[in-house]
């Protein structure tokens, strides 16, 4: 089991990285596969988050990369939504 202060760090940084997702979702929808500066942190923050536990990072990963293909894509649900909602 983790210790204690492990544990501490992790709910600070799994707090981190749940914001910077959202930040990541909330910005200006771009096509461009350039990573953003909320891109570069959250990819730090998943760093830290790996050498406690990975697998908690893995899965932060897998929701990061799932939010980029949708952002990229043009056809995907997740375009459609937003030209259907007036927010792109």
């Amino acid at each position: 089991m983790k210790t204690l202060a492990e544990k501490i760090d992790l709910l600070e940084l799994s707090e981190k990285a749940a914001n910077l997702i959202i930040k990541i979702l909330e910005e200006k929808n771009s096509h461009s596969k350039i990573p953003t500066k909320n891109d570069l942190k959250f990819k730090e923050t998943l760093k830290q988050i790996y050498h406690i536990c990975p697998l908690l990072s893995d899965g932060y990963a897998e929701m990061y990369n799932f939010i980029q293909k949708e952002k990229i894509n043009e056809k995907s649900s997740y375009q459609k939504r937003l030209i259907k909602n007036g927010k792109y």
